[in-house]
């Protein structure tokens, strides 16, 4: 796992990100990177962006404080709902 990683992030109004063109060693390939999306008319105009610096580490999913009851009525749910889109038409 290669960490960090630098990524192109488009900001919207709020300047929440949104990581596109995929990962890059350095903050220099994301510059690059967003200087060619400009500069060949790639995308809307006037775009914002930013280079986010990611670190990853190895997700473990826990049950730790979780509602397990609301967990099996939602996979309850799920599989009733799964059933019937599989089950033939009458």
């Amino acid at each position: 796992m290669r960490t960090p990683q630098y990524w192109l992030a488009e900001l919207d109004r709020y300047d929440n990100p949104t990581l596109i063109d995929g990962s890059h060693s350095s903050p220099e390939g994301v510059q690059q990177a967003a200087y060619l999306i400009t500069h060949m008319g790639l995308g809307k105009p006037n775009r914002r962006f930013a280079v986010a610096k990611v670190e990853l580490s190895e997700c473990i999913p826990s049950d730790r404080n979780v509602n397990q009851e609301a967990v099996r009525i939602c996979a309850s749910m799920v599989d009733e709902a799964k059933r019937i889109q599989c089950s033939p038409s009458s």
